[in-house]
């Protein structure tokens, strides 16, 4: 059965706000039906890597922010730390990122929860029984959201062909456990030039999977926490980025399953089709865009306004196939609507509504 994705196009009269049409967006999904009162409502966001420019814009958040602010519920901002090293791999130094991109309370006049703890611990295991997992880590202070509205910056991605609405509650509603699984077959490694022997590591390991003695060994106790690998003061805690691309996209849309059944499919999805980078938003750089600005897409269903702005983007290149594809040769992104599909998850068939 096609789900219904509304789609705007930039296109205003120069008295119209662009943001005036993301609020119809919303509304067009039953956002007043679907949350209460005094409901907490997590605003799901990629507030990107210190130095990428590409990220989404503030602004386009304070329509989303308006709109459940006038229902009286108490909506925060939230995105998740991340696997890599970065700016974003503790809550402490992801909020100052935060801060300088200009996420902050002045001038959106919402709190930020980043929702897997100080450095990623803050799990929630959520059983799914699907083809590859069986139960899937998901950050805590989404899960125990009472509703979420996942707003995406639909973009190009070197793992997954494109980034939207499935990634950014898969990745980036993980634990950093869950980004483990995702990315990774086997546990991490230690870089030995790097460790110093100070055992900070094992010392924090709730397994007791690492052995020191003059260097730090990971064994076969891990279970993938991954928390070592924002815990190593000199970054010798290394991710084995050794899943296959193909898997990475099908357990992402396992994750989105996952979270999507937690929140009882309490949530609303807004794409943001503007400065489509040709990679990831957690890059601290970033190229110019593949296509021109397209505009904003809204649904209920993940499934189907990524497919939909999948195929925006190729009407816009003129391209019959996969429009990623002419960037990352050895990627089929077509993967995770397939995968979807297999496991009953959402609809690729849509029907888009102008307005």
């Amino acid at each position: 059965m096609a789900s219904k994705v509304y789609f705007s196009t930039l296109k205003c009269d120069n008295d119209v706000s662009p943001l005036s049409k993301i609020k119809k967006l919303a509304e067009r999904c039953g956002i007043r039906n679907i949350f209460t009162k005094k409901e907490l409502i997590a605003v799901k966001v990629h507030f990107g890597e210190l130095g990428n420019t590409a990220f989404l814009r503030p602004v386009y958040l304070r329509p989303v922010l308006e709109i459940l602010r006038e229902m009286e519920t108490n909506p925060y901002l939230t995105d998740t730390n991340t696997l890599y090293l970065g700016m974003r791999t503790n809550s402490v130094d992801h909020l100052h990122n935060a801060a300088l991109n200009g996420f902050n309370y002045s001038t959106l006049q919402a709190p930020i929860i980043i929702a897997d703890g100080l450095r990623g611990e803050s799990n929630i295991s959520v059983e799914v029984n699907l083809k590859l997992l069986k139960s899937v880590n998901l950050a805590a202070d989404i899960v125990n959201a009472d509703g979420m509205v996942v707003v995406s910056h639909f973009k190009g991605h070197e793992v997954s062909g494109f980034g939207g609405a499935i990634k950014n509650v898969s990745m980036g509603c993980a634990s950093r456990q869950g980004k483990m699984e995702m990315h990774s077959a086997t546990r991490p490694t230690i870089k030995e030039d790097n460790c110093t022997g100070c055992a900070t590591c094992a010392e924090h390991c709730f397994s007791e999977a690492i052995e020191v003695s003059e260097k730090a060994f990971i064994t076969d106790k891990c279970v993938g926490c991954a928390k070592c690998i924002a815990l190593c003061p000199e970054g010798a805690v290394k991710v084995n980025w050794d899943e296959t691309t193909d898997n990475v996209q099908r357990k992402m849309v396992e994750y989105a399953y996952g979270l999507v059944k937690t929140l009882n499919s309490k949530i609303i999805y807004i794409n943001i089709i503007t400065s489509v980078s040709p990679a990831c938003d957690c890059h601290p750089g970033n190229d110019g865009p593949i296509t021109n600005d397209i505009g904003f897409l809204s649904s209920t269903d993940p499934i189907a306004i990524d497919k939909a702005s999948f195929d925006l983007i190729k009407k816009s290149l003129k391209d019959d196939g996969d429009p990623f594809k002419r960037i990352y040769d050895y990627l089929d992104s077509n993967i995770q609507f397939r995968h979807a599909e297999e496991i009953g998850f959402g609809s690729a068939e849509y029907e888009l509504l102008e307005i």
